[in-house]
């Protein structure tokens, strides 16, 4: 009996220590997904339109939002469409607290003239 119990004890550290060498290969690199910074696609008035790859959203502009352009104070009518932006909501979700705008980004082969 002893020597059964020995037996089994020993088949059962032997498998539970040996199966992560069986554990099916190297595990996969999942790639991170690419982040593209939300970007400005309309200017009306007093009022921004927002794009990224899922949504976009409007925000009213108002006497007390901050704006800053390329790290610059800034106004609305410095907001061009293109321009990779953050904006910081106030109270009222449809209003802009704070728009951190700056220039698109050059694309890889294109100078600026």
């Amino acid at each position: 009996m002893k020597k059964i119990r020995f037996a089994f004890i020993s088949v059962l550290i032997v498998l539970i220590v040996a199966s992560p060498a069986f554990g099916g290969g190297k595990k996969k690199k999942v790639p991170a997904a690419e982040y593209h910074q939300p970007v400005i696609s309309i200017v009306k008035g007093n009022a921004i339109t927002v794009s990224d790859e899922k949504t976009t959203r409007a925000f009213t502009i108002t006497q007390f939002t901050e704006i800053n352009v390329n790290g610059q104070r800034a106004n609305a009518a410095d907001l061009k469409p293109g321009m990779t932006v953050n904006v910081t909501i106030g109270l009222d979700p449809s209003h802009a607290s704070r728009i951190n705008a700056a220039d698109a980004p050059v694309a890889r082969g294109q100078q600026k003239k």
